[in-house]
This record gives structure tokens, C-alpha cells and sequence, in this order.
């Protein structure tokens, strides 16, 4: 990892509330530097990552009585500000690291982890002051002259001309798929 060019960090009570506690500071921190192109999804990372923090850790009732509040454990958000990416890293007292499942069309969890995984450059865990850090790196693409991102190229793209050669023939289904859905509105 490159030498750090900012560190922000929060503490937070692992409730429920810590998630959107997080995603303000990512926001404002994020802000403030400079880099507010990919608040976007670095909000979603950190909602994920704390998400999972306060399952592992925390309170989940909405409406905790008194007695759940008294075992109330700590997590902590911090934003490190890199060259050309940016990591966050979540801490919390629970040391069995996050398991990368496949989680089915119907289920109503277990996405976090995919979902950054399709985001970060990359993310791990590593154990930490009794618990773990599971950390996310996401790249802060140059800005080009008309102040778009650019993008780097993928090794797995291969040029092509823009005209029709070597260009895969429509999806019938799903075009198909798509009026249907059309037609409906």
C-alpha cells in the first residue's frame, strides 16, 4: 500500500444506527478531500461492512431494551486516502472473519461481500486488538479534461471497430423480454 495522504476515523456504537452514522461520515470525509466522484460507492461498501459489523457485534433490535444496551460493543470506521484509491476499513471485536457465500435470487441476505467484492479493487481482513478489520480498496480514477473519470483499461477487453463486425447478434429473449416489460407501463 502507497503512503497515506489523509486518515479520518469514527467510533460507533454497534446499533442499527451506525450504518447511516457511517455512510454521513463517508460522505462529508470523502467531501472534503476531494473526492466526492465515488461517494457513491464507497457509501455502499461502508454499509456493508458495518452492516456486517454490527450483525457480528451488535444490537439489530430497532427497539433494544436497556439490559441488550449494557453488552453494547464498539465498531470503528476508518477512511484511509491513498494516491489514486481510497480504503475503508471496519473494526469490530468479533475475530471469525466474513465468509464470501453465493447467495440465492430469493434469499434476503449474504450480498454484502459480493457486492464489494464487484466494487473494490480489492478487500480482506486482517485480526486486530482482539477482533478484525475487513478492509475495501476502491479506486479514485484521474479526472479526464472534460471532467469525466477515466477508467482504466481492463486485460480482459479487446479493442474492436466500432461497425457491426465482431459484434455479438441481439438477444432476441431479451429484447423480447424488454417490450414485453414496455408494453406494461
Amino acid at each position: 500500500m502507497s503512503r497515506p495522504r489523509f486518515v479520518d476515523q469514527l467510533d460507533l456504537a454497534a446499533t442499527l444506527t451506525a450504518v447511516n452514522a457511517s455512510r454521513n461520515f463517508i460522505v462529508i470525509t470523502l467531501t472534503k478531500w476531494g473526492a466526492g466522484r465515488i461517494v457513491d460507492d464507497a457509501k455502499l461498501v461502508v454499509s456493508e461492512l458495518v452492516t456486517n459489523a454490527v450483525k457480528a457485534t451488535g444490537v439489530t433490535d430497532p427497539n433494544p431494551k436497556w439490559t441488550a444496551l449494557s453488552k453494547l460493543s464498539l465498531i470503528n470506521v476508518r477512511l484511509v486516502g491513498l494516491e489514486a484509491s481510497i480504503v475503508i476499513e471496519v473494526w469490530d471485536c468479533e475475530p471469525n472473519e466474513p465468509v464470501l457465500t453465493d447467495a440465492a435470487d430469493d434469499d434476503e441476505s449474504g450480498r454484502g461481500l459480493t457486492l464489494i467484492d464487484a466494487l473494490a479493487l480489492k478487500w480482506g481482513t486482517y485480526p486486530s486488538r482482539g477482533g478484525k478489520v475487513v478492509w475495501a480498496e476502491l479506486p479514485v480514477h484521474p479526472v479526464t479534461p472534460k471532467g469525466l473519470p477515466q477508467r482504466r483499461k481492463s486485460s480482459r477487453s479487446t479493442p474492436r471497430p466500432a461497425g457491426g463486425e465482431g459484434r455479438p447478434p441481439p438477444d432476441r429473449a431479451l429484447l423480447q423480454r424488454v417490450i414485453v416489460g414496455l408494453e406494461r407501463l
